[in-house]
């Protein structure tokens, strides 16, 4: 049947591309510079694909990580890359396929505003350039269910560069140079060693580290044979190898001085390439001595040595995921998006950006082209990333930056005083929220389940709210209403919790959809508020003994770090829906889940939400359930799904999940078993720090085996 249903779907895209003539693009004024004459580009846009429906929001199709829910994969624990249906996709830690769509420098100042905006506008991770590079894991995804993944960048060589006068006699004129590539000197491999050692090491098994990135923008060009002979002194180890390869070619050292006519483009071209791949083979063998979990995602190249074929086949061949950052062409298709680049080997676009030449009266700072409208901004980012979800071979891409330079050049996707070009991002929300949609098309395969739902209600079994603090035993699980509110003094607050039972829907829950909590407000002020949403993996409690002071026992309780959806502004009396979806998605063994309404603005008025105890049924706490029809199973590549092994990392109970679970055994990389269970948890807080195999054998017979971190 799915067989069948796919190939509907693409006789049903090649019909509709041949019988209907469609422009695929709007064109543009543009800029290659500030002081260039204006000219036209042509720039695709989502509405405008031949064949394709836009859909107003797919956001249906996402995991808590921004990856696609309907294509599921060996789960590691960690990000890794895959080649699936012919296209390469980015895996989350759950086993999730999807696309890496980020935003680059972050600020350090207002980073849950930072955050909300761009989930907002359908982005799921950081890139480079955060004021901290700990803030994804400290500012947000502590923070929040719905995890961004974050990169950090350990600059290799261009640490060396400033240092290398501390190993060799460098002339002044050398010491510090981006136009030096300098990675022959045997001290190099050195240096790279203990900076992975130092650098690497306190991160190897955060899980949601999408990769390193090893440099930025290293000049691998055709300048660098002649550069290390001219300018290096007589004995120098870079220059000694610079000059052995000259003579393999029949050059002297006057003609790589001079770049005589004998020193052609080919030969220039080689010894850049030659560059690159020791590079890349020293970088990547230093990471890999201390890091065997996350991806390796490259230099980030740049001008002229993404135009050297052979300088980026040494990063395709070294690196897990070859990065390029893009400015000079208006188009990906013009370079980067060609078959014959990217070759068939997972890349991902490290920085791209575009300005506004109005907002200001002079040029704007740094690379890139101009156009003459927030609009079109957008159109060029659509444009950007229609051209790589068609090469295949692109895992995702990383928009610089987050807010406009501070000199006010105007890359961001916020001015300096954070107000969000809305303008531009209407249409990255549009491409971002339905990117799945769009592969799927291009890929001519329907991924999803068949379109046909229903919905189920289910009523609240258990709500109360506590007033924080281990000296508050009061209990208010008869209450008809429940109260919200934070308070700089943690005894004035009020804190919501709500338990729904799921057993009537367990057989169906692989199946669902959407899952959204109603709530009624019965009593507000109509002030600003943050109210969130969090789920509670804690699901033993009762309404009429839940007290502040039980509450101060659990850091799950307390903390609310499952924060699911949130709504922010001012609250009005009525019914206020929050996305849970991921919350239920990820625990389809679960029968009873629990959640927490909180607010993290501090007020004076308590905001007061109907409870199950309320007069009017129509005003109970509910759980909004949409399934999929249940004759069209959720795809999944093996029986890793059948079972959910948490948390990985883990560091003391690492709990397993699954229907008719026979025996739980941790085996060591050497193979040898550990320790064993038949039941759905093991302590590990006594093993040593590592990466463990954990094999699951079902009551039918069926093994399952599965990567896990123990931290210790």
């Amino acid at each position: 049947m799915t067989f069948f249903r796919t190939f509907l779907f693409g006789i049903a895209v090649l019909s509709t591309v041949t019988l209907v003539a469609q422009v695929d693009y709007e064109t543009i004024q543009v800029k290659s510079n500030y002081s260039a004459g204006w000219g036209t580009n042509r720039t695709k846009l989502v509405s405008l694909i031949p064949g394709y429906t836009s859909v107003s929001d797919g956001s249906d199709d996402f995991t808590r990580y921004g990856t696609y829910k309907h294509l599921r994969t060996d789960s590691t624990g960690f990000f890794y890359v895959k080649k699936i249906n012919d296209r390469w996709w980015l895996i989350d830690p759950d086993g999730y396929a999807g696309i890496n769509m980020a935003v680059t420098s972050f600020s350090s100042s207002a980073i849950q505003n930072d955050y909300d905006i761009t989930k907002r506008n359908g982005f799921n991770g950081t890139g480079n350039f955060l004021a901290s590079e700990s803030q994804t894991k400290s500012g947000y995804n502590l923070q929040n269910y719905v995890n961004f993944s974050f990169t950090r960048r350990l600059n290799f060589f261009l640490t060396y560069k400033n240092e290398r006068k501390n190993y060799y006699t460098t002339p002044s004129s050398v010491q510090g140079s981006l136009d030096h590539i300098l990675v022959f000197d045997p001290q190099f491999e050195t240096f790279c060693d203990s900076r992975a050692k130092i650098n690497v090491t306190p991160f190897a098994t955060e899980r949601d580290l999408l990769g390193w990135y090893t440099d930025n923008e290293i000049n691998f060009n055709q300048d660098q044979l002649r550069n290390l002979v001219k300018d290096l002194l007589p004995g120098d180890p870079s220059r000694d190898s610079a000059l052995a390869f000259a003579a393999s070619k029949g050059l002297t050292e006057a003609d790589c001085i001079n770049y005589t006519t004998k020193v052609t483009e080919t030969i220039k071209q080689e010894f850049a390439t030659l560059l690159a791949e020791r590079y890349f083979r020293i970088v990547s063998e230093a990471i890999r001595r201390y890091d065997t979990n996350h991806l390796i995602i490259g230099s980030r190249f740049h001008g002229r040595p993404r135009g050297i074929q052979g300088v980026v086949d040494a990063s395709h061949n070294y690196m897990d995921v070859t990065s390029v950052n893009f400015y000079d062409r208006f188009t990906p298709n013009e370079q980067i998006a060609r078959d014959t680049w990217t070759k068939d080997k997972p890349t991902l676009i490290g920085e791209f950006y575009i300005k506004d030449i109005n907002q200001q009266k002079t040029a704007q700072s740094g690379a890139g082209w101009y156009v003459n409208s927030q609009a079109h901004r957008g159109y060029f980012y659509q444009n950007t990333c229609i051209e790589l979800l068609q090469n295949k071979d692109y895992i995702g891409w990383q928009y610089f930056r987050f807010k406009d330079d501070d000199d006010g050049s105007n890359k961001g996707i916020v001015s300096n005083a954070l107000v969000e070009y809305v303008e531009m991002t209407q249409y990255m929300e549009q491409l971002n929220k339905q990117v799945y949609h769009l592969i799927d098309f291009y890929d001519g395969i329907d991924r999803r389940p068949q379109k046909s739902t229903t919905i189920s209600t289910v009523t609240a079994i258990e709500d109360t709210h506590v007033v924080p603090g281990s000296a508050n035993t009061q209990n208010f699980g008869t209450a008809d209403e429940l109260e919200v509110l934070h308070h700089t003094v943690e005894a004035n607050r009020r804190e919501s919790f709500l338990k729904f039972d799921l057993s009537a829907y367990a057989s169906k829950l692989k199946f669902l959809k959407n899952a959204q909590l109603e709530i009624s407000i019965t009593q507000s002020n109509e002030e600003q508020r943050y109210i969130f949403a969090s789920g509670i993996s804690e699901t033993n409690w009762e309404e009429n003994s839940l007290t502040g002071a039980i509450r101060q026992t659990s850091d799950d309780w307390r903390q609310g770090y499952n924060r699911m959806d949130f709504k922010k502004g001012v609250i009005s009396t009525g019914k206020q829906l929050f996305d849970v979806t991921n919350w239920i998605a990820d625990q389809p063994l679960n029968t009873t889940v629990s959640f927490k309404i909180h607010d993290i603005t501090s007020s004076n008025t308590i905001l007061k939400i109907a409870s199950s105890e309320h007069s009017d049924q129509s005003m109970h706490p509910k759980l909004i359930l949409t399934f999929w029809d249940e004759s069209t199973a959720v795809p999944a590549a093996n029986n890793n799904s059948k079972v959910r092994v948490y948390p990985n990392p883990a560091s003391d109970l690492l709990h397993f999940k699954a229907e008719n679970l026979q025996s739980v055994d941790i085996y060591s990389l050497k193979g040898e078993r550990l320790m064993t269970t038949t039941g759905e948890s093991l302590n590990v807080s006594q093993l040593a720090g590592g990466l463990y195999i954990v094999k699951v054998e079902f009551a039918e017979g069926e093994v399952s085996y599965h990567k896990v971190t123990i931290q210790s």
